[in-house]
């Protein structure tokens, strides 16, 4: 049975996990949550740590990596990618909703 992921792993913010997270799989995207806003300084870390290294081990297994982020944690995960080795990974491009079913008022 081959991995339905197909070799591809989407970093989420929190914020935007629930809203994508249908698109997502549709697209063949394993998923590393990033954390949660509000939550203490030193767990955030932590848990960017263990991201990044997850990130490393994917890239160099030559996945696709993408970021789906909100602004939150941006430039302390980015430390933490530059800390285990991974230059910045590219930005997931979030598709707008179709206009097409739109009726203009008459």
């Amino acid at each position: 049975m081959s991995d339905p992921r197909a070799r591809r792993i989407a970093v989420v913010a929190d914020s935007l996990l629930e809203p994508l997270l249908d698109e997502l799989g549709r697209e063949g995207f394993g998923i590393i949550q990033l954390p949660p806003a509000g939550l203490e300084h030193e767990t955030v870390g932590a848990w960017l740590e263990q991201t990044a290294e997850h990130v490393a081990e994917f890239t160099r297994n030559d996945y696709d990596v993408v970021l789906v982020d909100d602004g939150l944690y941006t430039a302390d995960l980015e430390q933490a990618l530059a800390a285990v080795g991974v230059p910045q990974i590219r930005q997931y491009a979030i598709q707008p909703p179709s206009t097409s079913r739109l009726t203009p008022e008459t």
